[in-house]
């Protein structure tokens, strides 16, 4: 018998994932203008650089609109920067999580002040992702 804690972890993904655009590898490297008969390895091959955020939804990769500067054919470069900083036990569904919940510093979602605010949202990252320490 599946555990309870399985299916509601399933449950939480899945609602997460549903709450966010997130558009296939083909759509990403037009947005990107880039042109190759393998848009899921160009996709792949960018994730490990920590140039994009990646996700897999149903077997297939997906990745957040927010994260694409459609204006420019770029990602924005906040995202690289958050990256960098991110610690390993933070996965990039947490981190879509984060980006896409209001925060108090922005009155909104961070990723909806990316290309305006990004400074601001790298210190709020910075302060998210450092330890408690409690005297």
């Amino acid at each position: 018998m599946p555990s309870g804690k399985s299916s509601h972890k399933t449950s939480v993904e899945a609602r997460l994932l549903a709450s966010i655009d997130l558009i296939d590898a083909a759509q990403a490297c037009a947005l990107l203008r880039i042109e190759t008969d393998d848009p899921e390895s160009a996709m792949q091959a960018m994730a490990p650089g920590d140039a994009i955020i990646t996700l897999v939804q149903n077997g297939e990769i997906r990745l957040p609109l927010f994260q694409f500067d459609a204006a420019n054919g770029r990602v924005f470069d906040v995202v690289r920067d958050i990256l960098k900083l991110r610690p390993v036990h933070i996965s990039n569904l947490m981190l879509c999580y984060w980006l896409t919940r209001s925060h108090m510093d922005f009155g909104c979602a961070p990723a909806h002040r990316f290309g305006k605010d990004d400074a601001a949202i790298v210190a709020a990252f910075r302060r998210y992702i450092e330890p408690d320490r409690h005297g």
